[in-house]
Parts: C-alpha cells; sequence; structure tokens
C-alpha cells in the first residue's frame, strides 16, 4: 500500500511550494527568505532542495511542507494532509485512520449544514429582503454562502441524516443538542446563518444572528457553534481564507468585530479586512495576520463594549510589534451602519486612519478644548503611559513616551 505523505512529498518540491508564500532568494546550493514564524530584518529562513526541507536559524523552526503548511495556516495534521494532497494530486482512499474519519463526519456534516442554510435563504424570500435591506447586495450573500435556519426542531437533522450524517455526529459538530429526555434538537433555529471556514475555506463552524420576528429575552441574538475538533475559535478569523491575498498585498489588516461589519466593508471595496466573529481576539489571531502584514487597522464598535475591545486589540498588536492605527465611525455604532449610510466611503476613513496612541491620547481626554484638572492629567498622563509601554519597539515607545 502506498504512504501518502510519502507520495506527496516526491511530488511537492519544498522550493517551489515555499516561494508561493515568501520571497526565496538564492543562497549557495539552498535558497533563504525572511522567517514568518518571527521578527527579523536578516533572513535566517533556509530553505534546502537536497534535503526537501527548511529551517530557520533565528526561531529554530524547522521541517517539511506539511510542518510549514500546519504551522503558517494554523492546520490539524489531517487538514494539511487533505490540502497537500490535493495540490500534488493523490487520492487519500487508503487512509483508514479512526482520526481521520472522525475529522471527516465533522467537515461533512458543517459542509452539509452551509448546504442545508444556502438552501433555505433561496426558499425564504422575507429573510432575503431582510438582509438586502441590512445592506448585503446579492453577489455578497451568494460569495460567503449566507443561508437560513427555519424556526424548526429539527430541519437541519432530517437533512443531515439523509446525508448518511447521525445525530450523535451532528451534536459533535456543534449542529445539534439532545435534551434531558434524550430527544435531538436543531443549535440553530429562526436565524441567519454566516458560515464560518477555516483559513484553507472549509466550513468549520457558523454564527446564527436571529431574525427580529423570532426575538426573545431568554434567547441570545447571537449563537455561535461550540468548538470542536475542526473549530478552535482563537484560530479562525472570519472571513480571512478569502482575504488572506489582500492582506498580503497590501501589507495592512483592517480588524473588525462582526460577520456584518465584514461583509459590508468587504463588499464596500476594502478587502484586506477580517473580523474576529463573535469571539474575544487571541494573540494567535493576531500572530496568523502578523505573518501577511506589518500594519494593523483596528475599528470596533462605538459602544463601551466596542471601545474595551478595541484596546485590547491595540494593546496586543502593539506588543506584537504590528503598526497600529484606528478607524472610528462618526455617527455610526459599527462599520456596517457606516457603510449602510454612506456606502463607498469607507476605503476614506481607512486611509485617515490615526495612530493607536494618537487615539489614546484623546480616549484619555487629552484633546483640543477639553481643560483637565492637574489630577485629571495626573491619571489620563498615567493611562497614556501605561499604553505606551505596550509598544515592542524601543523606538517608538521612546517617541510616545517622551
Amino acid at each position: 500500500m502506498t504512504d501518502p505523505v510519502r507520495e506527496i512529498k516526491e511530488r511537492i518540491n519544498v522550493v517551489d511550494f515555499l516561494r508561493s508564500y515568501l520571497q526565496l532568494l538564492p543562497a549557495g546550493r539552498n535558497f533563504k527568505a525572511l522567517c514568518p514564524f518571527h521578527k527579523e530584518k536578516t533572513p535566517s529562513f533556509m530553505v534546502s532542495p537536497d534535503r526537501q526541507s527548511w529551517h530557520c536559524f533565528g526561531c529554530g523552526e524547522g521541517g517539511d511542507v506539511f510542518t510549514f503548511l500546519m504551522k503558517y495556516e494554523n492546520l490539524e495534521f489531517y487538514e494539511a494532509l487533505r490540502v497537500l494532497a490535493e495540490k500534488a494530486g493523490v487520492e487519500l482512499r487508503s487512509i483508514a485512520r479512526t482520526g481521520e474519519r472522525e475529522f471527516n463526519v465533522l467537515f461533512d456534516a458543517n459542509a452539509a449544514a452551509a448546504e442545508y442554510f444556502k438552501a433555505m435563504l433561496g426558499k425564504t424570500p422575507a429573510v432575503l429582503e431582510y438582509l438586502k435591506k441590512r445592506g448585503l447586495k446579492q453577489e455578497t450573500i451568494e460569495e460567503f454562502g449566507l443561508g437560513f435556519a427555519p424556526d424548526q426542531h429539527e430541519g437541519l437533522l432530517l437533512w443531515l441524516r439523509g446525508k448518511s450524517i447521525r445525530p450523535e455526529d451532528s451534536v459533535r459538530a456543534g449542529l445539534a443538542g439532545r435534551n434531558e429526555r434524550g430527544l435531538y434538537f436543531d443549535r440553530f433555529r429562526g436565524r441567519v446563518m454566516f458560515p464560518i471556514a477555516n483559513h484553507t475555506g472549509r466550513v468549520v463552524g457558523f454564527t446564527g444572528r436571529i431574525l427580529p420576528e423570532y426575538e426573545r429575552p431568554d434567547l441570545g441574538k447571537y449563537v455561535n457553534s461550540p468548538e470542536t475538533p475542526i473549530f478552535v475559535k482563537s484560530r479562525i478569523l472570519y472571513g480571512f481564507y478569502r482575504t488572506k491575498g489582500d492582506i498580503r498585498n497590501a501589507n495592512a489588516a483592517l480588524l473588525v468585530e462582526g460577520q456584518m461589519d465584514f461583509l459590508m466593508v468587504w463588499q464596500d471595496g476594502v478587502k484586506n479586512v477580517a473580523a474576529t466573529s463573535g469571539t474575544a481576539l487571541t494573540p494567535e489571531h493576531l500572530s496568523t495576520l502578523r505573518r501577511f502584514a506589518d500594519r494593523l487597522i483596528v475599528s470596533f464598535d462605538t459602544d463601551e463594549a466596542g471601545w474595551a475591545a478595541g484596546e485590547r486589540a491595540i494593546d496586543l498588536a502593539q506588543a506584537l510589534d504590528f503598526s497600529v492605527r484606528v478607524v472610528t465611525v462618526p455617527g455610526a455604532k459599527d462599520p456596517a451602519d457606516y457603510v449602510a449610510a454612506h456606502p463607498g466611503s469607507f476605503e476614506g476613513l481607512v486611509l485617515s486612519a490615526r495612530h493607536a496612541m494618537e487615539f489614546y491620547f484623546e480616549r484619555y481626554g487629552f484633546k483640543e478644548g477639553n481643560a483637565l484638572s492637574l489630577e485629571e492629567k495626573k491619571k489620563a498622563a498615567r493611562g497614556v503611559l501605561g499604553k505606551a509601554r505596550n509598544i515592542a519597539s524601543p523606538i517608538e515607545k521612546m517617541h510616545w513616551v517622551r
């Protein structure tokens, strides 16, 4: 029986593969590049055509095409195996590992659910009209696979059973629940559905936004898929699989909070965008973005929770040596509402984004026409200095502290 891993390595040249991610420069018999896994100015990332391997002498990371793809794209082994097998033209029918089968059923269940939600949206014109009234165009809705979960107890479960997916696997995939009587039920009901894809484009989870007519005090406005073996929230940014090339080309990532913010901004022409998608921003999220861009532009909601989330994003990003800027949306509660009211103008806001420290100066009260008492000035200064300490670059830190 052929070993698919060995066959993939024989068919994919490590130099050609890494060249699609990095700018490789000749270095004798080898090639060198700036390491994507740590900050450096002199290339210490070496690629050996003879050994078909790579090694960074700066951070110590190394391996083959599998380890590179897993680390660069935040993939599990089985995900990387599928991506590389498809690229190499290698069939994986010979693989019969239990873990691989378990991963497959979760991917299959989420893919089938996305198909179901999309079909239900097509059969429910009122929901489609609701999305269009929110500002989304038909092309955007189709591009990102938006759907609708009817207010039914087991509509999705019946669909999944028809696809040979067992109810217990639907629960493991985060698509269903089970009550105290042992009966299964759909997790998402009466909601607009936003599929969440991993960084290779495979659906791994969903966010469901309840429709206005189904809103009740005991129901959350948003329901997210729980974490599963294929959906690790700290690793996945909404829309990133679609926009990572734009982020790399711009050397900048615009970070927003929700799916609607992402979709409206993307639709408005700002393509280098990603969203945290209903979960707290993590260092892993930012490390992923850092491999594609040096600059981060933050645009979160304008309520107090949004400001707090924005500050957390700025502080984490500055510690990773991002150059951070902030976009505020005048007269709107979030980027989505701003774009709906002012189509075609969001790129102008991005171009005029303020440096994060300028944002903090204003946030802590240092703005024109704002007279502060001595105690208020001392408190504001402590706040701003505390933020400046998060900056990784000593030169930039000195500039703002001075």
